[in-house]
């Protein structure tokens, strides 16, 4: 604009001159910036929420800390436009949220079942935003949700792992008895012997995952959280096809309704200069033409 509209630079030159605020430091453009980096944080979130090509439940507590933080901060800001904004977003975001008690817990069992985080990055979260004892309020909140859904998966399955134990310590035996690299035996025998150590204490597949350590977030973008359950199913066999359901649900159902939305089949590239009113008579029309209760067309 500043090369392309005399008007637009000379007003700005005009500013500086009289002893106004000038083009390059001018208030309403660092207001923009800071907004700017804002909103993208929220974009970034919608985007990651929208997707159906990857597992969302689990990204979802991510992108709310990282809002909520950006908030809280912002709030802070001397600058008084900035700071009465924020205020109305932190106002709504706790109408909405809470302190995190109003959020479905179920989105809280999908961050735990993600073995790069557990109950240790909620911990951490909650810790960071609220004080300590809100944490340890929701960290048993969630336990508690958690232990529920084990418990009932445990009641349907039990008699399947029994099965799944019995065969695969066999399977194992088998496969020990005819190896031919006596190295490969001795390191599988370990990995079983620090197994063993490491559930000592544990009365349940929930203690024993917890126990453990998180995987490294370093690789983030290559993880595969639905792979990492499937290779590690044998040994927690009730905790992985509880894994395998609640991270299946999509954090967000844009994806879903989108696939069903007749106004992206009408307003495709080749066809994006319709009125509204003609796109509302297309949709309608598509919608009477497929209808099954009886319509006279004629009316």
């Amino acid at each position: 604009m500043d090369f392309e509209d005399d008007s637009y630079s000379s007003y700005y030159m005009n500013k500086e001159n009289s002893g106004g605020v000038g083009f390059s430091g001018g208030i309403d453009f660092q207001n923009c910036r800071t907004f700017v980096g804002f909103l993208k944080l929220v974009y970034n979130a919608m985007k990651k929420f929208s997707s159906s090509l990857y597992i969302t439940t689990n990204t979802f507590f991510d992108e709310m800390f990282v809002i909520q933080e950006n908030i809280t901060h912002l709030s802070k800001s001397q600058n008084h436009l900035l700071k009465n904004i924020v205020a109305k977003m932190e106002s709504k975001f706790d109408k909405c949220w809470g302190k995190g008690e109003k959020i479905n817990h179920l989105l809280y069992v999908a961050v735990v079942l993600d073995p790069r985080k557990k109950l240790r990055f909620l911990k951490f979260s909650f810790s960071k935003i609220y004080r300590n004892e809100v944490a340890d309020e929701m960290i048993e909140l969630v336990r508690g949700t958690l232990v529920k859904l084990y418990d009932y998966y445990f009641c349907v399955d039990s008699p399947n792992v029994q099965v799944l134990i019995g065969s695969e310590r066999t399977r194992m035996e088998g496969k020990s008895i005819g190896c031919s690299d006596p190295y490969a035996m001795v390191n599988s025998r370990f990995e079983r012997f620090l197994e063993a150590k490491q559930s000592i204490g544990c009365s349940n597949e929930i203690d024993k995952y917890s126990a453990e350590n998180c995987e490294s977030r370093r690789g983030d973008v290559k993880f595969e959280i639905f792979g990492w359950w499937k290779a590690n199913s044998n040994r927690y066999q009730v905790l992985s096809k509880l894994a395998r359901d609640v991270l299946a649900i999509p954090v967000s159902t844009i994806a879903s309704e989108l696939a069903f939305s007749t106004k992206g089949r009408i307003l495709d590239p080749f066809q994006s200069s319709l009125s509204p009113l003609m796109v509302q008579n297309l949709v309608c029309a598509q919608d009477w033409l497929q209808a099954l209760v009886p319509i006279s067309f004629r009316k």
